[in-house]
């Protein structure tokens, strides 16, 4: 959930430090008085484009920044956790700064990030209701996602899919075998390709251990070098060895004390250990030798590998699947009916696998339509709709990578309407409240933590008005719920209460949000309800309020 937000010269957003709570709020205010920044703001932290335009007037850069509240079970956190983010407290922090100048950052717990990875982790945690919503309800090619989404049985899914790869691979190769037309020469052309690959006799790694021993051997001459170098130093009439003997000579013969003969025996055994290791040097430098015959030859080998890995694909892995392919269509060619009773044999066997698997997601599918069915209804009904009849439409045919199934969503509003396209039949208040019920059955499956409506209730009133507010009062008892409304009867269903003001200050104009009281509340109910500040308006917020908490 979104425990807090910090929004700074953004649009008439001059400075707001919002403290956040759980279950539902309301944010009313005057029109044009700015009540869907807030939301906006929030938008723009799911990964909303944004604009220089959005920057305070007069100001250079504008921030928005949100802590949200992850709890450890929720899914997103193993995304979080590959990307090497720690949640301290399971406590989330995104912000994203911009300038007049268009430049913009995105920051996740003070990271920096792609849009794209703040995108998908937002997606996770915050659903914001909006046209875009509604035009993905009224598509049919959403329905099947949405209709699995309600299913449940990813695995499932994938087998269908993966036998459906099978399937195709093989329907493809036989295609193309019915089809080709292949001449004396193709096959010449084709059979000198397979035969130059298998005349290069690859072995896996072998380039990387050969150009790995070419570099070896490239090295000789400086190593070679360098021995020699440490020869001389070590044995020539100046060097090391004569010295090392000529000062343990010196010392040896002063017989001064026993410490001076130590000095000179140390010196002494260093002499013969250093005149052993200089013969051992002198014997390893012996024994280096360089075979430019087999320098030549590696770059040979090398040099060819490197010319069939351009022709075949640029890997070895390329390389053999090259190979296998040549090989198939040689065949093919070579005994082309013989590869075509073949390959019948395994579309068929792939597509019985393939069919009985979508087959039984199928029926579950059927299944659970009937499930969403009842459930969507019931919301319906819930929402003052008690006519509305909502049915899955499951049609199949021969299939493709998401099993045999043609969805659409179908809807009824009217007694004795038949049921019609969502996007021929509701109108906006109807199609509004369709959405919220939609929400509600879908959200609790999604793992969304906080729900955002911004004027859902639009061309609503009086009982379908409250009917809206209970329903998201219903949804907020295991999500977190924000609504942007201008009706009294559903920001009295909400368990906190923000208004939104525009105020004018010498010469600029700007927004402020404030959480409410109990008193204020009803001041703010009455205005919203009435346009009245009366003993009697104050009455009726007062007896909205208590019956959206008994109801």
């Amino acid at each position: 959930m979104l425990t807090q937000i910090y929004v700074k010269d953004f649009i008439l957003l001059d400075h707001v430090n919002l403290t956040l709570e759980d279950h539902m709020s309301a944010f009313t205010g005057e029109t044009g008085a700015g009540k869907s920044l807030l939301m906006d703001a929030i938008g723009i932290l799911k990964g909303d484009r944004i604009s220089a335009s959005m920057v305070k007037d007069g100001k250079d850069k504008a921030i928005i920044e949100g802590a949200f509240l992850v709890p450890s079970h929720h899914a997103v956190r193993s995304l979080l956790d590959e990307a090497g983010y720690t949640l301290e407290d399971d406590l989330l922090i995104v912000t994203r700064e911009f300038s007049k100048e268009g430049k913009s950052v995105a920051r996740i717990n003070q990271r920096t990030t792609t849009i794209a990875f703040l995108k998908e982790v937002m997606a996770a945690l915050v659903d914001l209701h909006s046209q875009h919503d509604t035009q993905y309800l009224l598509n049919p090619k959403y329905h099947l996602s949405l209709l699995d989404r309600f299913l449940q049985q990813d695995a499932l899914r994938e087998d269908v899919r993966d036998t459906y790869r099978v399937f195709k691979k093989c329907d493809d190769e036989l295609s193309q075998l019915l089809h080709a037309d292949y001449s004396e020469d193709d096959l010449e052309f084709l059979t000198f390709q397979l035969n130059e690959i298998d005349e290069a006799m690859l072995k896996e790694n072998e380039l990387d251990e050969l150009e790995e021993e070419l570099r070896h051997m490239m090295g000789y001459e400086k190593v070679s070098a360098g021995l020699h170098a440490a020869i001389q130093l070590l044995d020539e009439e100046e060097g090391g060895l004569p010295i090392i003997y000529e000062a343990a000579h010196q010392l040896s013969g002063l017989h001064y004390d026993e410490t001076l003969d130590t000095y000179a025996q140390k010196l002494n055994d260093a002499y013969y250990v250093m005149q052993d290791l200089t013969e051992e040097i002198k014997e390893y430098a012996q024994s280096l030798e360089f075979d430019e015959e087999h320098f030549h030859e590696l770059q040979d080998r090398i040099s060819y590998i490197h010319k069939i890995f351009r022709k075949y694909g640029g890997s070895y892995d390329a390389v053999c699947e090259k190979r296998d392919e040549l090989d198939r269509t040689i065949d093919g060619i070579l005994h082309r009916q013989d590869a075509i009773t073949k390959l019948e044999k395994s579309r068929q066997k792939a597509y019985a696998a393939y069919e009985a698997q979508a087959k039984q997601l199928h029926t579950l599918r059927v299944a659970k339509a009937k499930e969403l069915e009842e459930l969507v209804v019931t919301q319906l009904r819930d929402l003052e709709l008690p006519n509305a009849r909502f049915h899955v439409s499951i049609e199949t045919f021969t299939g493709n990578a998401t099993g045999m199934d043609k969805v659409e969503f179908l809807i009824s509003m009217n007694a004795g309407e038949r049921l019609k396209s969502l996007s021929a039949t509701a109108s906006g208040g109807e199609l509004s409240r369709f959405m919220l019920g939609m929400k509600t059955v879908f959200t609790r499956l999604q793992g969304i933590e906080t729900v955002i409506f911004d004027e859902i209730d639009t061309g609503v009133s009086g009982n379908v008005a409250f009917a809206i507010g209970k329903k998201m009062q219903e949804l907020a008892k295991d999500v977190q719920v924000f609504c942007v409304t201008h009706l009294a009867p559903v920001a009295a269903c909400a368990d906190h209460h923000y208004v939104v003001e525009k105020l004018q200050e010498n010469d600029h104009v700007k927004t402020q949000i404030h959480v409410l009281d109990e008193q204020e509340r009803i001041i703010q109910l009455a205005s919203i309800s009435s346009a009245s500040q009366s003993v009697s308006a104050h009455a009726m917020a007062k007896e909205l309020l208590e019956k959206a908490r008994r109801d």
